[in-house]
């Protein structure tokens, strides 16, 4: 006579009982495993769970790569200051390297050629000097080329040419000068962000302490401190560069526009460094006359 059958046993469910919120048992290995992201550990002699074996794993948009980095780290225990300080010092980097490009594209950095253009137009090459102006990129060739257009014959002429060349000198500047005053804000928004925050961490630490009341723990204070004085060290670390950054783009504008006015006064005064070049090789000649 065959033995009556357990349809509970047999069938795939008793196999895997159901445990906690739907979840299914495998009393092999002895782990249960939940319908969330995470797994208890069962005892496989008494079925029961392991104290403290709770087991979770946190789903997070940020990669492993990436937190994994001990300046992440120190971000995220800076809070919210600690972000916005950080997206400053991004936005901080991407204008530095955005106007560097923009600085050698214009040939910023290439500036020799005013003594050049002064010494054709004290031969009197206006050709010459219009070839070598063409042949650069900087603002002052092109300030400098656009003025060769215009006529300085007579002292109205060139009032107006210096008036004209002078407007088209300020729209290159403030040009070389668009984004200066983002970073500059950075240099000077960053150690204040980071003092708000050290004050809000204190405020924090100071909290708990009082919460603690007579039990105050000397780890609670100590670990607030350092939290709350983090954020003013990333205030710095933003500021610092942001400021030498800033600094040095001021020098290479300044360097570049004095390059322009060499240029611009040159060019409308090419007239009498003709005359004074012609007077100049006559006295030479007239030199030589008398040694000969």
């Amino acid at each position: 006579m065959p033995e009556p059958v357990n349809q509970l046993s047999a069938s795939p469910d008793a196999q895997t009982p159901l445990g906690l919120d739907g979840a299914t048992t495998d009393a092999a290995n002895g782990v249960l495993t939940q319908t969330a992201d995470g797994a208890v550990t069962l005892d496989p002699e008494t079925g029961l769970p392991v104290d403290g074996a709770l087991v979770t794993t946190e789903s997070t948009i940020v990669p492993d790569a990436i937190s994994s980095l001990p300046v992440y780290d120190l971000v995220d225990r800076a809070g919210v200051v600690g972000w916005v300080l950080a997206a400053l010092a991004l936005i901080e980097m991407l204008i530095f390297f955005y106007k560097l490009v923009g600085f050698i594209r214009r040939g910023i950095f290439a500036d020799g050629f005013a003594k050049d253009i002064e010494r054709h137009l004290s031969n009197g090459d206006e050709k010459q000097v219009a070839q070598i102006l063409s042949r650069r990129r900087h603002p002052a060739a092109r300030i400098g080329l656009f003025g060769m257009t215009l006529s300085v014959a007579n002292s109205d002429n060139r009032e107006a040419a210096s008036d004209i060349i002078a407007s088209h000198a300020r729209k290159e500047i403030d040009g070389l000068n668009s984004g200066l005053r983002i970073m500059s804000a950075i240099a000077v928004l960053s150690p204040l962000l980071g003092l708000l925050g050290t004050v809000m961490g204190m405020i924090e630490a100071f909290q708990k302490m009082e919460g603690a009341g007579s039990r105050i723990d000397p780890s609670v204070l100590s670990g607030g401190i350092w939290l709350a004085l983090l954020t003013t060290a990333i205030g710095l670390v933003v500021a610092i560069p942001a400021t030498a950054f800033h600094m040095w783009m001021q020098g290479v504008i300044a360097r570049a526009a004095a390059v322009m006015e060499d240029v611009c006064t040159m060019v409308i005064n090419r007239g009498e460094l003709a005359q004074k070049g012609a007077l100049r090789a006559s006295n030479i000649a007239e030199l030589r006359q008398a040694a000969e």
